[in-house]
């Protein structure tokens, strides 16, 4: 056998190799394993956050659509958002892609202070507990049956369907758009990191019987990365809603994309450096 043709058989042989590892499945774990080790991973949560100085581009589209499924109106907006340990800063960059009047620049300094002054003491408290869309008392809340493996972004996942436990105390509104929920979720089988979430609401809505408000269709998912430093990001958010408030009807469509994330230097972590817009 000639030189070439042994360089030909042994690259041959180490790609079957590759791809054999590849295609190994994950150990067969029901439901309550799968989620004994996510919820495990998750209560690590916060020490895997307070490590994180990455910053990155989020763009968020907001849409509200006719009965045709056509845009009526729109708005596109861009920022740098700052992950600094637990907390996050946001920077506007662009507003339907020009740069942003001195008034809409305030406007979104002031909507991000009054965010965090309403809702900043509860998620501290929340933190521990888990990720912010899905920690220990949401699982509970649902019960979950295993739908096979899948690979996503060449990392292998389990796949779980859920629906909303009988009988679930009611206290707020939220707990009853809660209740309705059913949909799929994607855990890697690594890591028990969260990948990727589908749900919808399998049941209309209503606020005080339909007279003020009624949601007929709701649905969002949630996409997440690992990145090369091994720290996990929420990549993606969608939803759409369509119901009637008083004596109009809505159908709004959201989408968020996170991407261009880079590691924070450490002169960068003090807050954002002036004219950000300004750059690529």
């Amino acid at each position: 056998m000639s030189y070439v043709s042994r360089r030909f058989l042994g690259a041959g042989l180490w790609l079957a190799a590759i791809a054999t590892a590849l295609a190994v499945e994950p150990p067969s774990l029901d439901s309550e394993q799968i989620l004994e080790r996510f919820l495990e991973r998750s209560r690590g949560t916060p020490d895997r956050i307070a490590a994180q100085h990455h910053a990155c581009v989020r763009k968020s589209i907001n849409e509200e659509l006719g009965s045709d499924g056509k845009v009526k109106e729109s708005k596109v907006r861009e920022f740098e958002v700052e992950f600094l340990g637990a907390k996050q800063k946001l920077h506007l960059l662009r507003v339907d892609g020009r740069l942003p009047n001195d008034r809409e620049a305030k406007r979104e300094t002031t909507k991000e202070s009054e965010l965090k002054k309403k809702y900043g003491e509860r998620q501290e408290k929340a933190r521990p507990s888990g990720p912010d869309f899905i920690d220990e008392r949401i699982v509970q809340r649902y019960h979950f049956v295993t739908n096979g493996v899948e690979t996503i972004n060449g990392r292998k996942t389990y796949v779980l369907r859920f629906h909303a436990k009988p009988g679930l105390e009611v206290k707020e509104m939220a707990d009853r758009a809660l209740n309705r929920l059913v949909g799929k979720i994607w855990i890697d089988a690594e890591e028990f990191e969260l990948v990727k979430l589908d749900a919808h609401l399998d049941q209309p809505l209503s606020m005080l019987g339909g007279i003020v408000a009624s949601v007929e269709k709701m649905e969002f998912e949630v996409e997440r990365f690992r990145n090369s430093d091994g720290f996990w990001f929420n990549t993606h958010f969608g939803s759409f809603a369509e119901g009637r408030k008083l004596f109009s009807n809505f159908r709004v469509r959201t989408r968020i994309d996170q991407d261009r994330f880079r590691v924070l230097p450490i002169t960068e972590r003090d807050g954002f450096r002036e004219n950000r817009a300004k750059r690529e």
